[in-house]
């Protein structure tokens, strides 16, 4: 099987100062990334948590109602109202969750078209 790996001394050389601010530059726009990332991240974190809260104390509000109910059609209903709501309010959650992840790679994409590009 051949060797394919450049040796050191075929690599074109680049001064020094070029090398560095090739480096600084990839550097920056990692750690830009990074934060991006971050932002996003956390962004949907709270939103999961908001929408978590929310969907707890509302099957706990189904729960008394069905409880309180004075018969089966009655309890049926009940449930039938809160699958519906139920049901709804996930499919919102979801088409915002989506939302915020397209654009957190907008934003993602749009940091990789600024980047500044190596020199030669």
């Amino acid at each position: 099987m051949p060797d394919d790996t450049i040796a050191p001394q075929q690599l074109p050389k680049a001064p020094a100062n070029e090398w560095a601010a090739n480096y600084a530059a990839l550097l920056e726009s990692n750690q830009q990334a990074f934060a991006q990332w971050m932002q996003g991240t956390m962004a949907l974190s709270q939103e999961i948590t908001r929408f978590a809260q929310q969907r707890l104390g509302e099957d706990v509000s189904a729960w008394w109602s069905v409880a309180t109910c004075r018969g089966p059609e009655e309890a049926v209903a009940c449930q039938q109202r809160f699958a519906m709501q139920a049901s709804e309010q996930y499919a919102e959650e979801m088409a915002r969750l989506s939302q915020m992840m397209v654009a957190a790679a907008a934003e993602g994409f749009a940091l990789l078209r600024q980047r500044p590009r190596p020199s030669a």
